[in-house]
């Protein structure tokens, strides 16, 4: 099977899909993975215009067997604007997220005008388009399938083209890959005081307010603890973020992006501790990397988290949150052996022969 892998966005999340899946998939007998991407910005004219990009590149390439794509590609224009001799090669769409449930920026020159409507139908078109759609949770799958219902309800007419019902049939489920790490010691103590680890990048959707608001109220009833920030940094500063810096200054052992695997997995394995409330999560890959490595996660029972983390790790409330951060101190190695076992399922091996399985079962590829 050949298959022809398109980012057009690849950067973050998208990037880290896009490589693991060419190498993993790749590694199998039998499959080549061909790898072509598009610098990760201009993210709005990338969905508007890297199908005819792609299309342009299309025209002096060898045919593959397959496309692989993600959420930032227009494949009913890819579809449309592809050499005659490209038009039946079946396409899969990867969904890391989704412009419908996204949490916009409401200062958006384009959400304030109404114009975020236009990415949120780019979407919807592309999963009509699609041969068939991978979502990387149930819990994305979901959301996804009834915001876009909500979305054709409000359309005047001539609906049926856009059937999610036709959607929910071709879809499924591919959770994003992470590395394996090369040993992780689960036996190892809980730090004295423990060290609570950010590893998200410093943005709204993230929840880096209510990241704030759990320190302090971890302060506030007398628990002590160290923090490691090695989150993706941005040219502006976020306000919570020097909130942080200046409260916590003596409790800070690392601040900054890690711009290594190998200083990001150093960091993981001196953290106990991850927690994390976000406003929106589509899957978590960031916690199933500290997961991997052994680092306890404490998250709120929302978003993404309830359809894979274990319930021993959730929480409703505060008081349940700080009853977790008491009570896994009292039973470290279990939490991390738990912790460590639930993210192993994640693990690029496994994850792209899932893939493979299925791109070989839908279409008699591979």
């Amino acid at each position: 099977m050949k298959a022809l892998l398109l980012d057009p966005y690849h950067t973050g999340s998208h990037a880290h899909w896009a490589k693991g899946m060419q190498k993993h998939l790749s590694q199998i007998q039998g499959t080549a993975v061909e790898l072509w991407t598009m610098p990760g910005k201009h993210w709005k004219w990338r969905m508007h215009g890297a199908g005819g990009e792609f299309a342009r590149q299309a025209a002096a390439a060898s045919l593959p067997d397959l496309i692989l794509t993600t959420d930032m590609l227009d494949v009913a224009s890819l579809k449309g604007l592809l050499p005659a001799a490209w038009r039946d090669i079946p396409v899969i769409q990867y969904f890391h997220e989704n412009q419908l449930t996204f949490p916009w920026n409401e200062g958006d020159a384009e959400k304030v005008r109404g114009l975020h409507h236009t990415y949120q139908f780019i979407n919807i078109q592309s999963t009509v388009a699609a041969d068939w759609v991978w979502f990387n949770s149930s819990y994305h799958r979901d959301v996804f399938i009834h915001a876009a219902e909500q979305f054709i309800k409000c359309m005047p007419d001539c609906k049926t083209g856009y059937s999610m019902n036709a959607l929910a049939e071709k879809s499924s489920v591919l959770p994003v890959g992470i590395d394996a790490p090369a040993a992780v010691d689960v036996e190892r103590p809980v730090g004295a005081p423990p060290t609570i680890l950010w590893n998200h990048r410093w943005s709204n959707d993230k929840g880096p307010d209510k990241f704030a608001e759990h320190l302090n109220d971890l302060e506030a009833e007398g628990h002590d603890f160290k923090l490691i920030l090695c989150g993706q940094q941005f040219a502006e500063v976020p306000t919570v973020l020097q909130s942080i810096r200046q409260r916590y200054r003596d409790r800070i052992l690392h601040d900054g992006y890690a711009a290594t695997h190998e200083t990001y997995t150093a960091l993981l394995q001196s953290c106990d501790f991850v927690l994390h409330e976000p406003v929106q999560e589509y899957f978590g890959v960031s916690v199933a990397e500290a997961m991997s490595h052994g680092v306890i996660p404490i998250l709120k029972s929302a978003q993404a988290y309830p359809s894979w983390v274990p319930n021993a790790f959730l929480f409703e409330h505060a008081e349940e949150r700080s009853a977790h951060w008491v009570n896994w101190q009292k039973d470290i190695a279990h939490g991390r052996t738990l912790a460590h076992a639930t993210a192993t399922k994640f693990y690029w091996p496994h994850v792209a022969r899932t893939a493979h399985k299925e791109i070989h079962s839908l279409f008699n590829l591979g």
